[in-house]
């Protein structure tokens, strides 16, 4: 089993968020970024703030704007396994009438359209 190294959460982000629960520089990139309800990594946490990261981008923002979840296995960025071959998870967004990540892929440059749950991924 793959040990997870950091916490996970749900992100809860929207443009009307007060941009004031983010890092001055993060607010803005926030918003552009629509990543609302997506399942991000928590870096770290320190006085009410927390460091989170989702692929390539990372922003510090008040505690109060996620939810904690078990740790997840794989993140964004990461190469896996599935039926169809293999790929790169480009969003996890939560589900939140079953209580599981919905990993969204990309396979050789073209996004996938499928959603996958974890049972069906493997780390590659």
């Amino acid at each position: 089993m793959i040990q997870s190294r950091e916490p996970s959460a749900i992100l809860f982000w929207t443009s009307e968020t007060d941009p004031a629960f983010a890092a001055p520089a993060g607010a803005p990139r926030l918003s552009n970024s629509n990543l609302h309800h997506r399942v991000v990594r928590v870096v770290t946490r320190n006085d009410g703030w927390a460091r989170i990261r989702f692929g390539d981008e990372e922003f510090a923002i008040k505690e109060e704007c996620l939810t904690f979840i078990e740790p997840m296995q794989l993140h964004v960025s990461d190469r896996v396994k599935f039926s169809g071959g293999h790929g790169v998870i480009r969003d996890i967004i939560w589900h939140f009438k079953d209580g599981v990540p919905n990993y969204y892929l990309e396979r050789d440059g073209k996004k996938l359209s499928k959603r996958y749950l974890t049972a069906d991924l493997a780390q590659f």
